[in-house]
């Protein structure tokens, strides 16, 4: 329950920031397209295109075609992340197999060696090929605007023959180095209107947020209490639709059972409101508090959640502190020095988690950790460097947290042999020990040295173990020392404990 508050506290505090905002009353269930970053090799562009309506404010919208298509950077349509949400009014889809989107934006990624042939196919007709990006972004996405009332008849077929009318130019715009999206958005006068700003767009995007449920379906819902408010709501929703570990459609897996009449109802239930603010938490979940650099090929969230007066602890918190709440730790590249550094009034829950394809696949969940409890593995790790002979001071790397954990990933990872199967392995067992380190809980040294042993003797017949040919790689004798240091620090965190 520690994660899902502290996740739910994300929404309330992202809720507070967007109160005046003119689509408040969606601003939980809107996304980020793409994560805003600093980095400068992670651009994203956006190809715009500009329809021309008969009236941009209708509840129909009549498109008469195409008048231009340009391209921008993905930040250039705001610097704020707030208003890059209102404007592109954008939501994952619900799935891959829906012919709909929420809002008329349609994610192209990188082109390919023949982008012609990737947008038309290779015929050069686009109605013929279901591969081709045209033909998704007519039957995925446009043409259910028309189906559902939100474009008049023949809209969809008017956009379609306009850009393939201006293919060259698409092509020109779209390159192989960056990722792309294609927004869709209204001319008015010489302004370009975002789908945010368009009422047809805002309204179709209400109505597949909350569709109409059907009459026989009604009489099937039961009225049950939200898991988190304790209010009595007869619109419930579950956790399968806010994270993707849960899930109805598969037996003997989180939560475990089938979906059919009365079963949603009973494991975890939340209401219309809390389900929101939950929607709004994990979108600040995802775009601030995850960390890709700590562990490979593992999404490490560190959601924080404060349990003192949250006004007064805003004041009194120190800068550390307030940067880590406002920015996260996306971009942080010494991500465990950052926490043992934050203030009291503040706890951490740590998931370590791995996507693969649409699911989210749990390795470890830690909740309830201090940045006391930081501190002190940091303490134990310094007094490790001292008996190492390392000097530890205001300015030294070696004796911060975040090098104990760098350097436990590096011992198990060289401990892994050539094959993938391996690696995973290594990684489970790294994952492991760490999650006993921020629970508080023993570490089987006994069985990481028999790995130790076990492995040594073949390390010591690889001449690249031993003197790597790539500089950065450390040779072996420094692993070797590397591994002493690691045993060193659990038998002090062991006996700490």
């Amino acid at each position: 329950m520690g994660f899902l508050h502290a996740v739910y506290a994300l929404g309330e505090m992202a809720g507070e920031a967007v109160k005046d905002s003119p689509l408040a009353d969606i601003m939980n269930f809107l996304q980020l397209p793409y994560p805003v970053t600093e980095d400068k090799n992670d651009k994203v562009f956006a190809i715009r295109v500009w329809l021309e309506a008969a009236d941009s404010q209708a509840e129909v919208l009549d498109i008469r075609g195409v008048v231009d298509v340009d391209r921008i950077e993905y930040k250039a349509i705001s610097s704020d992340r707030i208003k890059i949400k209102e404007r592109c009014l954008y939501r994952d889809p619900v799935g891959s197999n829906v012919s709909w989107r929420f809002s008329p934006l349609y994610k192209l990624g990188r082109a390919t060696k023949n982008p012609h042939k990737e947008l038309v196919g290779e015929s050069g007709v686009w109605q013929d090929n279901k591969k081709s990006r045209f033909y998704k972004l007519h039957n995925n996405l446009l043409y259910d605007y028309e189906k559902t009332g939100a474009f008049t008849k023949g809209s969809a077929e008017r956009i379609m023959a306009d850009l393939l009318a201006m293919i060259e130019r698409i092509i020109e715009f779209w390159d192989r180095k960056t990722p792309f999206f294609i927004l869709f958005g209204l001319k008015s006068g010489d302004n370009f209107l975002y789908p945010g700003e368009v009422a047809a767009f805002v309204n179709y995007f209400k109505d597949k947020l909350d569709p109409d449920v059907p009459a026989k379906q009604k009489k099937e819902q039961l009225k049950a209490y939200c898991a988190l408010c304790g209010e009595k709501d007869k619109k419930l929703e579950t956790l399968d639709k806010v994270f993707k570990f849960a899930t109805f459609d598969k037996q003997n897996f989180l939560p475990g059972t089938k979906d059919r009449a009365g079963v949603k109802e009973k494991i975890f239930p939340v209401c219309e409101t809390c389900y929101g603010v939950l929607s709004a938490g994990k979108e600040e979940m995802e775009n601030k508090f995850v960390n890709f650099n700590a562990i490979p090929n593992t999404s490490l969230y560190v959601i924080p959640e404060i349990i003192s007066d949250r006004k007064q602890y805003y004041r009194m918190a120190s800068d550390n502190t307030k940067d880590f709440l406002k920015n996260g730790i996306r971009n942080e590249q010494n991500i465990f020095n950052l926490l043992a550094r934050v203030n009291e009034g503040l706890v951490f829950h740590f998931l370590f988690a791995e996507v693969n394809q649409a699911q989210l696949i749990v390795h470890s969940l830690i909740e309830d950790v201090p940045p006391t409890r930081l501190r002190k593995l940091e303490e134990l790790w310094q007094e490790s460097c001292i008996a190492f002979g390392y000097e530890i001071d205001s300015n030294g790397k070696k004796g911060y947290l975040h090098t104990a954990i760098s350097q436990i990933v590096a011992v198990l990872l060289s401990l892994a042999g050539k094959r993938e199967q391996e690696k995973l392995v290594m990684k489970d067992k790294m994952i492991a020990i760490i999650s006993a380190l921020l629970n508080s809980e023993q570490v089987g040294i006994a069985e990481i040295k028999s790995l130790i042993v076990a492995r040594l003797a073949g390390m010591f017949t690889d001449p690249d173990w031993l003197s790597p040919k790539e500089k950065e790689q450390m040779p072996g004798r420094k692993k070797i020392k590397g591994m002493a240091e690691v045993l060193d620090f659990l038998y002090r965190v062991n006996g700490r404990e």
